[in-house]
């Protein structure tokens, strides 16, 4: 069975080929583009034929969909935040300009983190942004994470605010 999940407004599915210009048009959109790295058209289409390649596997990056439009509106993924460290994974997403400020990132980000703890190993999903981010540190905090203080990341020379979350852990006494 494929990947799939959906919210009352949204279906987060993995990537098909006729995503990929959806994907890449957006991506260069400088107002998409302000807090992400900055990639050429080649680039993306390059690491989304990756993505492609890697099939339907529990860490990935993935479409968001409007449910009642099948609009491609973004994409959203989650993978270890240390490579080789399967218990911390981040949360990534990015949405087209006319669906921000509509509440998908938080109804996505909900969805994402809620699946994130059906994976064996996830002890604690965390997030990074850019400080200038007010948007994205909103929903992250609408999220349940917690704001942290910074990290340097990306490629080692960005400071970045860091998110996290760790579920409360449950206690049964006999």
């Amino acid at each position: 069975m494929a990947f799939r999940i959906e919210t009352p407004r949204l279906v987060i599915r993995l990537f098909r080929e006729e995503d990929i210009p959806l994907f890449v048009a957006v991506h260069q959109k400088p107002e998409v583009i302000t807090y992400l790295p900055k990639r050429s058209a080649e680039e993306h289409t390059k690491f989304l034929q990756d993505t492609l390649s890697y099939g339907d596997i529990p860490l990935n990056r993935w479409v968001i969909e409007e449910k009642s439009t099948g609009n491609f509106i973004g994409s959203c993924l989650l993978r270890e935040f240390d490579k080789g460290n399967p218990e911390v994974v981040e949360i990534g997403y990015s949405f087209d300009t006319p669906y921000w400020g509509k509440g998908y990132g938080t109804e996505m980000a909900l969805a994402i983190k809620e699946y994130a703890f059906t994976l064996p190993n996830v002890k604690k999903l965390v997030a990074v942004t850019e400080q200038e981010n007010v948007a994205s540190k909103s929903v992250l905090l609408k999220t349940g994470l917690v704001a942290k203080g910074t990290v340097v990341r990306y490629p080692e020379t960005l400071e970045l605010s860091y998110f996290e979350y760790e579920p409360p852990i449950s206690l049964t006494f006999e």
